[in-house]
């Protein structure tokens, strides 16, 4: 009787931290918003056993103090983390691999409940996107 386990976690491997790739992201990534926030995604030929790389943005532009933006950004990392599953479990089965960039666009912070709505529906209107390409 084995059953799988959905580990709710957030790796290393699973953050974007080559520069090569930020810029190829920024520069022929397209993108959409929900409430402040904007995903902006590329589709890679990169393979390998993670289908979703992630980057978190939070300008010092929309949030001025620091302690305001490693919050957002530990928000949306949170909201990530336990909805990430419906995307990766798709693209894992099609073998594709995504680059995404998650970037607050508001000017103050929002409640954990907001966050987890607005990452949700980004990560439903993606694998819609990705959905609708495959077909």
């Amino acid at each position: 009787m084995l059953t799988s386990l959905k580990r709710y976690t957030f790796r290393k491997p699973e953050k974007i931290c080559n520069q090569k790739q930020i810029d190829q992201l920024f520069a022929s990534g397209k993108s959409f918003t929900s409430g402040q926030f904007r995903l902006i995604y590329v589709k890679t030929e990169i393979s390998g056993p993670i289908p979703v790389q992630l980057l978190i943005a939070v300008p010092k532009r929309s949030l001025k103090h620091a302690v305001d933006r490693n919050r957002m950004k530990r928000l949306i990392r949170e909201a990530y983390r336990l909805s990430k599953h419906k995307l990766t479990e798709v693209l894992a089965a099609a073998a594709k691999h995504y680059d995404i960039a998650i970037v607050f666009n508001g000017n103050r912070c929002v409640s954990q409940s907001e966050t987890l709505s607005a990452i949700n529906v980004l990560l439903d209107r993606l694998l819609l996107i990705h959905e609708k390409n495959t077909e």
